[in-house]
């Protein structure tokens, strides 16, 4: 409905009042002087004035207030009956008390001025997307000029204000509003919005639709925050190389995410599925699926189709700080941890973007989240040999179960949080971990248990502009664990590496056009270059990727060199790529065969897990008094004595000193 529609809207209600005013009804055209007088800026001026100097919202927000606590204390009372007081415990408004004579009863234990206030910037916001203010300028100001009217006749007398022309009718009610004083003005003001108040409360109580609303609906409206998660659950500090789990089902579900092209649709049941087979043994393979996050129901081609294409570098990123997290509890299948989006947004390098707002940023960790909570993963996998086999069939689960739980300002006119000041992320890792983090049971049960070491620096590549070089570190992350036993770990064929972050069309246009040959060719140069920069160590076969062909080089090129494609000679060329120190070395410790424990512990040069277990030990020490005395967690010993954290240089000296190493 337009602004003028409702002005002419206004003017019918209001005929009783042109009945009493005989004289304008017999010689002027009212709805023609009204409409004249109601413009669109002189509407917008008054709504102005109505929200800056009205006190209808604090009317309306005291209404509000009252209706909407007892609303809260019968949903309380209903939820107490069914599940018992302890289910409301945990809320930090609400106090338990226990009085001898009326028994257990709750109190509210909440600050009435800041829900208020709360309410009132919602209200301000939820008039205006309804048009609340539009339509109340409009009541308002008819009155004003109905009431000029009446005022002018007065004042001028009846026959003089007959003799007056619409024109000379309208100039001088525009100039009577203009000069009335400002106190009179807004007693009027004030005196409409006592009328229109009621109207307004009763018309936001159904527009929000209370009998429909729960508990947590209604504490959204208050403002009523609920407890934050503890701190020591929210924390999110890895370390500049951070464990994390290699385990297949985290492979082939990075693998799922960054190549969606590679997802089939199922014919017989017309569902998406990834699929990845054991090179070595077909009867091993990880299957992915996509779910609603509220259930475990499978979605049909079409809609998991959706989820798909929400999937990429963001959620591959995200399920890298998820496993990395995952490796520092001791249970994961039975653990949850909490994540801010804060947090998040800062290991990945977005806090550098300025040009979107922080809200916005936590919104897209969500939205990220959110698209992990729909990844399923089933896999059968078998590790080790004859009687030493483990079978790792798993049933059809999730690989991350996830709960977003934003806070922030609740934006009625949406239902939801759409400005978030703090967005908690609890995250249940699947219970394909109880297969393959398992490090408890026999030693063929160990094999499963596979993890490797990721660069930090890796999360905030930008993909945009660096798109191989995340593939590549990715990819490289991956390998390097499952590669540690081969004879040369770290060598590569270029084309083997391309093949496995790009997809197949896209190398095959390089391969028949030389623009896009060229164009390939220079953004895995500046790929290299980018994995050098963060640390990277890259040696180029001298035969097969000659001075001239690598990198930033300014070498001429040999005579012969147009016998055989650059690109081709590019996608054959062998390289040798290692992960940023220590990398290297703590991979290489995983393959190291166990030494029998000396007699006598002898000084090695680098510390190892055993030593300081066994001068712990030794000395009588639990692992949390070690810590300590090292301004460490009891955990955090735990990781450094299986290796699971590398001795820093800072940390090497202080436990050689207190260990007596």
């Amino acid at each position: 409905m337009t602004q003028q529609k409702q002005v002419d809207d206004r003017i019918y209600e209001f005929d009783d009042d042109f009945e009493s005013l005989e004289s304008i009804a017999q010689n002027h055209h009212p709805a023609k002087i009204i409409r004249s007088i109601l413009t669109l800026d002189y509407l917008a001026n008054l709504v102005t004035i109505l929200r800056d100097r009205s006190s209808l919202l604090e009317l309306v927000t005291a209404q509000l207030f009252q209706h909407l606590l007892k609303v809260y204390q019968h949903k309380l009372e209903a939820v107490i009956q069914m599940e018992g007081v302890e289910a409301i415990e945990n809320l930090p408004h609400l106090k338990r008390v226990n009085d001898r004579n009326q028994g257990d009863r709750i109190e509210f234990v909440f600050n009435e001025k800041q829900i208020k206030t709360y309410l009132r910037t919602s209200l301000s916001e939820f008039f205006t997307y309804a048009g609340f203010w539009e339509e109340l300028a409009n009541a308002i100001g008819t009155n004003l000029v109905i009431q000029a009217i009446a005022s002018l006749e007065t004042r001028i007398g009846t026959q003089a204000f007959s003799a007056l022309t619409d024109e000379q009718l309208t100039r001088s009610i525009q100039s009577y509003l203009a000069t009335l004083e400002t106190d009179a003005f807004q007693e009027r003001i004030e005196f409409f919005g006592q009328l229109s108040c009621q109207d307004l409360t009763k018309k936001t109580i159904k527009g929000l639709n209370l009998p429909d609303c729960s508990l947590q609906d209604i504490e959204k409206l208050l403002g009523l925050k609920p407890k934050p998660p503890a701190r020591t659950e929210t924390s999110l500090a890895l370390d500049p190389v951070a464990v994390i789990p290699t385990a297949i089902p985290i492979a082939s579900s990075i693998r799922a995410q960054l190549r969606p092209d590679l997802w089939q649709q199922k014919t017989d049941a017309k569902l998406a599925i990834f699929q990845h087979r054991s090179k070595t043994n077909p009867n091993n393979y990880i299957e992915h699926y996509i779910t609603n996050p509220g259930d475990i129901a499978l979605l049909p081609w079409e809609a998991a189709e959706q989820i798909i294409n929400k999937f990429g570098f963001d959620t591959v990123k995200l399920q890298l700080i998820f496993a990395a997290r995952t490796m520092e509890e001791n249970e994961p299948w039975n653990s949850t941890f909490t994540l801010k989006a804060s947090d998040i947004i800062q290991l990945l390098g977005w806090d550098k973007n300025h040009n979107t707002s922080l809200p916005d940023k936590r919104n897209a960790v969500a939205t990220t989240a959110y698209a992990l909570s729909c990844l399923l993963v089933k896999s059968v996998w078998i590790e080790g040999h004859e009687k030493r086999q483990v079978d790792a069939s798993t049933p059809i689960g999730r690989m991350w179960d996830v709960l977003i739980d934003p806070h922030g300002q609740m934006d009625w006119t949406t239902g939801r949080i759409e400005k978030p000041e703090e967005v908690y992320i609890t995250v249940r890792p699947g219970l394909w971990t109880k297969h393959f983090l398992n490090r408890a049971g026999s030693r063929a049960k160990e094999a499963l248990y596979q993890f490797g070491y990721l660069a930090k620096d890796i999360l905030q590549i930008d993909p945009y502009h660096h798109e191989i070089a995340l593939r590549l570190a990715i990819q490289l992350t991956l390998d390097a664990r499952v590669r540690v036993r081969n004879q040369n770990p770290y060598g590569y064929r270029v084309i083997h590496l391309i093949e496995e972050v790009l997809p197949k069309p896209e190398i095959d246009r390089a391969l028949q056009n030389k623009h896009k040959a060229r164009d390939l060719k220079t953004r895995w140069n500046n790929a290299l270059k980018l994995l050098m920069s963060l640390g990277w160590q890259i040696e180029f076969d001298p035969v097969t990727y000659p001075d001239w062909l690598q990198p930033g080089s300014t070498a001429p090129k040999p005579e012969d060199w147009r016998k055989l494609k650059v690109i081709d000679r590019l996608f054959q060329a062998k390289l040798t790529i290692k992960p940023p120190h220590p990398i290297p070395s703590l991979l290489a410790k995983i393959t190291e065969p166990k030494k029998p424990k000396p007699s006598e512990a002898l000084p090695v040069k680098e510390l190892t897990g055993d030593q300081i277990r066994d001068g712990r030990e030794k000395l009588g020490w639990n692992r949390k008094e070690l810590g300590g005395f090292l301004g460490l967690s009891a955990d955090y010993i735990g990781k450094l004595e299986r290796v699971d954290r590398f001795i820093t240089p800072e940390l090497d000296p202080k436990l050689r000193k207190l260990l007596h190493l």
